[in-house]
This record gives C-alpha cells, sequence and structure tokens, in this order.
C-alpha cells in the first residue's frame, strides 16, 4: 500500500513540476537579423513592387500580408518593377516545426522523487528502486504529455531602392561543399535511440577547398539584405492554427522597415 502512495506523491509532484512547462496560451516571438535602412521620399513616390516566393514546402501565402500593410502605411504597390521606387523581394526559406522533449527529463525527475519519497517513508532499498521506476516511466509519460510545439518561419528579404546615380556593385561569393549534419530525432522514443548515421559507408571527405568570385558592375538601384525569423510556441499547436500568425508577424517586421 505505501508503495502505490508514493509512486501517487511522486506523480503529483512531477505532475505539478512539469504542467508548469506546458505553454497553454499562444507564445509568438520576431528577430531580424539586422537593421536595414532605407531613404524616405516625398510621398508621391512610395511606390513598392512585391515579389514573393515560397521554397519553404508548406502553403504559406506571405504577399498578401506584406500588401496590405504596406498600402496601410501609405505605399502604392505596383505591377511593373521599373516604376517603384522600391522593390522588395522575399523567400519563405522554411517554415519547420520542432517539438519540446520532456519526457526522459520528465522520467528522472519523477524517478528522483518517487525514489525519495519511498526512502523517507521507511521504505527499503529496494522499494525504493520500484517505485523509483515505476514513477519514471508515468513521469516519462506526463512529460511527454506537456510538451510544448513550436513553429518557425525564417524569410530572406532583399529590398532594392532606387539611386539617383549608377551605383558600383561588388558582387563576391565564396563557394564550398555543401554538407548536411544528421541530429537525433525528438520524441519518447527517439530519444532513448541514437544519432542517425550512415549505413552504406563509414568514410567521409571533407574538402577544405574554395572558390572565391567577385563581379563588378554598374545598376540603378541599391540593395539591403536582411534575414527574418518568427516563431509560435504552445502545446499541440497545429500548422494551420501557426501560418497565419506567422505570416503577420513577418509582415509587420518587413513593413516597419518602410
Amino acid at each position: 500500500m505505501n508503495k502505490f502512495k508514493n509512486i501517487g506523491l511522486s506523480i503529483v509532484s512531477a505532475t505539478i513540476l512539469f504542467t508548469g512547462c506546458a505553454t497553454t496560451e499562444l507564445q509568438t516571438n520576431v528577430r531580424m537579423s539586422q537593421s536595414v535602412f532605407i531613404d524616405p521620399v516625398k510621398k508621391e513616390l512610395r511606390t513598392v513592387f512585391v515579389s514573393s516566393k515560397n521554397t519553404s514546402g508548406q502553403p504559406i501565402n506571405l504577399e498578401n500580408s506584406l500588401v496590405s500593410d504596406l498600402q496601410a502605411k501609405g505605399y502604392r504597390v505596383v505591377d511593373d518593377p521599373d516604376e517603384a521606387t522600391y522593390i522588395l523581394m522575399v523567400n519563405v526559406l522554411y517554415c519547420d516545426k520542432k517539438q519540446e522533449n520532456n519526457a526522459i527529463g520528465a522520467g528522472l525527475a519523477t524517478g528522483a522523487i518517487g525514489a525519495g519519497v519511498s526512502g523517507y517513508n521507511n521504505g527499503g532499498a529496494g522499494q525504493a528502486i520500484g517505485v523509483g521506476l515505476g514513477a519514471a516511466v508515468i513521469g516519462g509519460l506526463i512529460g511527454k504529455a506537456t510538451e510544448d510545439t513550436i513553429y518557425q518561419m525564417q524569410v530572406d528579404v532583399l529590398i532594392k531602392e532606387k539611386a539617383k546615380n549608377l551605383v558600383l556593385t561588388q558582387n563576391s561569393t565564396v563557394s564550398g561543399q555543401a554538407s548536411v549534419k544528421d541530429g537525433q530525432k525528438s520524441g519518447f522514443i527517439n530519444s532513448f535511440g541514437g544519432s542517425v548515421r550512415d549505413t552504406n559507408a563509414t568514410g567521409h571527405i571533407n574538402s577544405n577547398m574554395a572558390n572565391d568570385k567577385t563581379q563588378y558592375y554598374e545598376e540603378e538601384r541599391k540593395e539591403y539584405k536582411t534575414v527574418m525569423l518568427a516563431e509560435a510556441t504552445k502545446m499541440d499547436l497545429t500548422l494551420e492554427e501557426a501560418t497565419p500568425i506567422l505570416e503577420k508577424q513577418i509582415s509587420n517586421q518587413i513593413s516597419g522597415l518602410f
């Protein structure tokens, strides 16, 4: 009877601890890699051409939000880039789902609590271990149930501003060998497995060579680049729920540059 009582006490304690980590109300955040400053122009020249691309593989439509926010700031969106004072080009690079992994931490914490409670109640070493193991399993399930779902959206931004005179531009590109780094999948069962590995080969070669190519040319516009990262966090958050929120965050951030 004491064994089940001790397990019950440890489960209650773990539930209190780990439900505090669960995000039940939506949390959002947006960041920009660097500030962009464009030159102010008179009202009749506040024209912008918007080009929105999406290579994330997710059903995202950022252009509608951008057009709406820019128009609200007094800009006229035009269809001809040659007529525009500003050209705004964006690409949704990815929209990725992340998952917390609370199962192991919850299991260890609950097991420790269970063993400690059993020992405090004068349980033997065997009973303390048994209580700790039982509480750890249930604690892992509690941790799994309280994991937050996180959606992140990264957008590359390029703004071209019409200049009064021709601009001499230097474009340098350093190219090297691309590589993919595999990690460990999130989730309760996956937490007990190892990292992803190559089953067909054991040897890997990394090239230290890089090619540097520099081009000089004249153009009529100045360029500004930055990267936006938006994030939405909540338990059981879905892509359908997160997408419009992330789109609006990114759009508000980009339109704030104008």
